[in-house]
């Protein structure tokens, strides 16, 4: 009941006392004629109060239970309804953590002014950025001395196997040290992931080794103090537990690679963001809605600078069974809306056919119609705009599919279960690493293939069901 009323934008309260009430009546009379042995317990067939009792493992039977307790634990039904929609609230806003904060409180909150841009292509990836970031402004125009800069890589969400499914060391590394030459202190940090934990993947893709290295903090925002951050009446998402170090943080810095994804079409930019959230089981967000999911908490905490790493980026069926695509190329710009938009030309997008970048350009978060075409590239690449991608109408499906799954009771640890093994394992263990592309990229043209003629079917019988009514008209009139 709580999930439908945050995904269809209900009233709470109302919620609670109307679907409590035809859930009350619907228990409450079914338990009645159980316990009044009208009716027989279905599946297996039992009689009605030696199911109601358990009789075959309790060994209780009705002339043993007073009328008056069967009766007030049958009127308990209303409690026990309000109980579990509270737990339930309490638990997605973050029932242990007490403060709560907002907007006016992120620190990193600033007018980025116009839209700035640079994008860059060839072999030395450490120097791209730092021409792209020149070109934008400098580092200097983002970082001041003394600020405390939060730099978010791409690293839970990548598979250790296949390079462009997470951010590279050297893209990181460079800025690094474009922050501490002015006098700033940066960290580095990423969230555990549904399928996968911060530690052990941080670990095989060496981050941990690199850390030590470069003398810097990898953080796993699970493990740092938690604050309720309320995203508003207006949001779909509500009050939730978020890390403080994303609250107080002076500068944001996000550092997602350049890959296509199954439910969101594109995982980049304004994705990369929805990693931040400092839990592991991150499906709940998929039950309201997870384009504005990714919308909302871009508008909350909006990079202050974005460095999407395409030096190998990921094509098909991201995020963890792509293929590299050796794309040589680095985009720097202080507009989130528009490193997404931009990597959509060089994709194949059009921006606007994924969902939250259109959502963060129509509501003003950025700018998606930047003016950034495939000819002014430096470099030539035989993909440039012909990568291999999710179909919109296929990630649609997809997604509608896993909301609605979702919203059914205890389909939480199925889909955690499901997750784990055909998004994580399939992509990394050995036996599945080379098949699973493979089948999710003949699904994907399956299903696409059918979208698309099911997409024309119906305009066809649109546009033949209105020239028919033209010529009823017509011939009424001669």
């Amino acid at each position: 009941m709580y999930y439908f009323a945050k995904r269809f934008d209900w009233n709470e309260l109302v919620t609670v006392i109307v679907l409590g009430f035809w859930v009350f009546i619907c228990f409450m009379g079914g338990s009645t004629l159980l316990y009044m042995d009208v009716i027989d317990w279905p599946i297996p067939p039992t009689e009605g109060p030696v199911w109601m009792f358990h009789t075959d493992i309790t060994g209780i039977t009705k002339a043993s239970v007073p009328v008056w307790f069967a009766l007030l634990n049958l009127f308990l039904y209303p409690v026990w309804i309000l109980l579990g929609f509270t737990i339930a609230q309490r638990y997605d806003e973050g029932f242990f953590v007490s403060q709560t904060v907002s907007y006016g409180d992120v620190k990193s909150s600033k007018d980025r002014g116009e839209t700035r841009f640079s994008v860059k292509r060839g072999d030395n990836t450490r120097e791209l950025v730092r021409e792209a970031i020149n070109e934008i402004g400098g580092i200097g125009t983002y970082v001041q001395a003394g600020n405390r800069v939060l730099i978010k890589p791409n690293i839970s969400g990548g598979n250790p196997h296949i390079p462009g499914t997470f951010t590279r060391h050297d893209v990181v590394e460079e800025i690094v040290e474009l922050v501490r030459a002015q006098g700033a202190e940066p960290i580095i940090v990423d969230s555990d992931m549904i399928w996968t934990r911060f530690q052990p993947v941080a670990e095989a893709q060496k981050w941990f080794e690199w850390a030590e290295r470069v003398n810097i903090p990898l953080i796993n925002l699970c493990d740092t103090e938690l604050v309720r951050f309320d995203f508003g009446e207006d949001s779909k998402i509500g009050r939730v537990p978020v890390s403080r170090e994303l609250v107080d943080a002076d500068v944001i810095i996000s550092v997602p690679t350049m890959k296509t994804h199954l439910l969101t079409n594109i995982t980049i930019a304004m994705k990369n963001m929805y990693g931040t959230f400092p839990e592991e089981n991150k499906a709940k967000f998929h039950r309201i809605g997870i384009e504005s999911v990714i919308y909302e908490v871009n508008r909350a905490f909006t990079p202050n600078l974005v460095i999407t790493d395409g030096s190998i980026g990921g094509e098909g069926s991201g995020p963890l069974s792509s293929s590299p695509v050796n794309a040589k190329t680095i985009i720097a710009t202080n507009d989130v809306v528009a490193a997404d938009a931009i990597a959509c030309k060089i994709i194949g997008y059009n921006p606007f056919e994924v969902a939250h970048v259109k959502m963060g350009h129509d509501k003003g978060l950025g700018d998606a119609n930047v003016s950034f075409e495939l000819n002014q590239l430096t470099q030539t690449h035989p993909k440039d705009g012909k990568w291999m991608k999710p179909e919109p109408l296929v990630t649609l499906f997809y997604e509608t599919l896993c909301e609605l799954v979702l919203l059914l009771p205890t389909m939480q640890n199925v889909f955690d279960i499901a997750a784990d093994f055909v998004l994580y394992d399939m992509a990394t263990l050995q036996i599945f690493r080379k098949t699973t592309p493979v089948m999710l990229n003949v699904l994907n043209g399956v299903l696409g293939t059918l979208f698309r003629a099911g997409y024309r079917g119906l305009r066809w019988s649109q546009e033949n069901l209105e020239r028919f009514i033209e010529l009823v008209h017509t011939e009424r009139g001669a």
